[in-house]
């Protein structure tokens, strides 16, 4: 996921479009490369070619664990107003991002910028490691989803693409 690849009406829907890599794997052992997508979002796993191992078990991964990690990057970006992982002005060469994914600290969100509850909707989707990454039930439970006034949030949204759109 990736912002781009969200599409907003006036009336406030979101749809998730361009699923140009998007595949259901049916076999143990099938997968994509882990290098396609856009650099930007991915998670730090699939910069990682090599199954993942504990012991001598592989480390199954949630098949929506990259998109959890993507969606918290987008959350974040909207919060910042710029790409988040990387320093306002930097260019987001391959490895820049590799290594700001992979190794580097996320950003701290200033004080009064969000909320509790988004703060920790953030912080469950961005942890490092999948294994600790909230799950897609996780989020659809979290107090930033479950408090909504779905019907306020709405409508700030249309007013926000109201203001765009003029």
């Amino acid at each position: 996921m990736k912002p781009a690849n969200l599409l907003v009406s006036r009336t406030g829907q979101v749809k998730i479009a361009d699923f140009g890599i998007a595949e259901v794997v049916t076999r143990a052992g099938s997968h994509r490369a882990a290098y396609e997508g856009t650099a930007a979002y991915m998670s730090p796993e699939r910069f990682d070619t090599e199954p993942a191992h504990d012991g001598e078990e592989e480390v199954r991964v949630d098949p929506y664990a990259a998109d959890v990690w993507g969606l918290g990057l987008i959350v974040l970006e909207l919060l910042m107003g710029r790409y988040p992982l990387l320093p306002a002005g930097k260019k987001p060469t391959f490895p820049a991002l590799m290594w700001a994914i992979c190794f580097g600290e996320l950003p701290a969100i200033p004080d009064g910028a969000a909320s509790p509850a988004l703060r920790d909707f953030v912080a469950a989707c961005l942890h490092k490691d999948h294994r600790k990454r909230a799950t897609v039930a996780d989020l659809l439970a979290h107090p930033f989803v479950t408090g909504r006034d779905m019907a306020a949030s709405r409508c700030a949204l249309c007013q926000v693409i109201e203001q765009r759109c003029r």
